[in-house]
């Protein structure tokens, strides 16, 4: 019993620590990458999610108007959405939902290019930089959020590709409350892992 109630005070102080104070905040300092903007061969803006009813997620959404932000600031000719999640109700791809918006926000279509199939940030760093390749692209100005930026980075560059990173938000900062200090402690735990599981995979 005296070993149960030790964890759970254990578990207590933690979850104390991480709530009220900045700790989430100086791990996500040393954990992610900086941003590096800089003219381009491409952007390319990794998958982030939809919601039912054809609406991009809340991340998927700062991802792809980030992307949309440096294309018209003339940092790259061409603007690579990836997601391959399909919405009954409206018979549309996060990929075509964010090409829409692009549109609509006016980037030539000729600009654009989908990528639907992949299904994993790896599979998304092989297929787009193999069609980049394709194209005589070796450098990529790189958007995702800023926790997944590490991964995606070794990823695209594991694949042959310049990475320039890109963050869609800058969550060091930006996690102030309770809620989002614990879910920026989550999302670096859960990334950690995948870094982990990555490398004894090979596939970093």
């Amino acid at each position: 019993m005296g070993v149960i109630r030790g964890i759970g005070v254990v578990v207590v102080v933690v979850f104390c620590v991480i709530v009220f104070t900045p700790i989430s905040n100086e791990a996500s300092r040393y954990f992610t990458v900086g941003s590096g903007i800089q003219p381009s061969g491409a952007i390319v803006v990794l998958g982030g999610g939809i919601w039912k009813g054809g609406m991009l997620d809340n991340e998927s959404l700062r991802r792809t108007v980030h992307g949309i932000e440096l294309y018209k600031s003339k940092l790259a000719p061409v603007i690579i959405f990836s997601g391959y999640q399909y919405d009954e109700d409206t018979n549309m791809t996060e990929a075509e939902l964010r090409t829409k918006l692009a549109l609509t926000m006016g980037v030539p279509h000729d600009a654009i290019i989908k990528e639907e199939t992949a299904h994993t940030t790896r599979d998304e760093s092989i297929r787009i930089s193999a069609l980049l390749t394709s194209r005589g692209v070796h450098d990529v100005l790189l958007v995702t959020e800023s926790p997944h930026m590490r991964r995606a980075k070794y990823l695209f560059e594991r694949a042959g590709m310049k990475v320039r990173p890109a963050p869609s938000d800058n969550l060091t900062v930006a996690a102030t409350s309770p809620g989002e200090r614990v879910q920026l402690a989550l999302r670096l735990i859960q990334e950690s892992l995948a870094l982990v599981y990555y490398r004894i995979a090979g596939y970093i």
